[in-house]
């Protein structure tokens, strides 16, 4: 979902020192107000390199997949075993399904769904795998997502009431060759997530309705 780099800056120090030679034999001796020169230091500090640039994130066009998708990072909100953090999961699950469609990988999804959620299974991560061996790639069709509703039915357990909707999609084998596509969907989709709690929220089970 860019890596940074911090530059620390080192400072040189010089110093040179000046010897005093004594006087020797019946010579006079020095002038008590005269002293040794004073030892001189010259600090030199290097300027911190600049960070080096993110790439730009590309979305994905007839002529190629997208590049340089960010990966959505799970708010500290998510990982809250409350009403408020089954909201934040529902939120940033469909975050990375969006980044998933984008890239065509599945692994950062497979992490936060269980197998028990076959629709997530069946309907998403097994085409976008099967797509991804093909070598296809997807503009647009991103998911929009709305909670409406939460309720916590045991201590490990949410139900979350959403709704959903995608805008047109068309699927590429190669660049300006369409092999699939859909319009947008306008209308919102109904649904309820079905999250379940073992020191994290993970996906269960989605259903829509009718």
């Amino acid at each position: 979902m860019n890596t940074r780099k911090i530059a620390v800056a080192q400072s040189v120090v010089l110093a040179c020192a000046l010897t005093v030679t004594a006087c020797a034999g019946g010579a006079s001796p020095p002038d008590p107000t005269e002293s040794s020169s004073p030892v001189v230091q010259e600090s030199k500090t290097t300027m911190p390199s600049p960070s080096p640039a993110k790439p730009k994130y590309e979305p994905a066009t007839a002529k190629g997949p997208a590049k340089n998708v960010p990966k959505p990072q799970m708010p500290e909100l998510a990982k809250k075993q409350n009403e408020e953090g089954a909201i934040a999961f529902v939120k940033y699950y469909f975050e990375v399904m969006n980044y998933s469609l984008e890239t065509y990988t599945v692994d950062e999804l497979i992490e936060i769904t269980m197998r028990s959620c076959q629709l997530c299974g069946d309907n998403f991560i097994d085409p976008v795998r099967s797509h991804a061996k093909k070598k296809y790639w997807q503009v647009s069709g991103d998911y929009e997502t709305n909670v409406y509703g939460v309720k916590l039915t045991v201590t490990d357990e949410a139900l979350v009431e959403f709704g959903a909707k995608t805008n047109r999609v068309k699927v590429y084998s190669s660049t300006n060759n369409i092999i699939a596509e859909s319009p947008a969907m306008e209308d919102e989709s109904l649904g309820i997530a079905t999250l379940h709690w073992k020191d994290r929220w993970m996906m269960n089970d989605v259903t829509f309705s009718e």
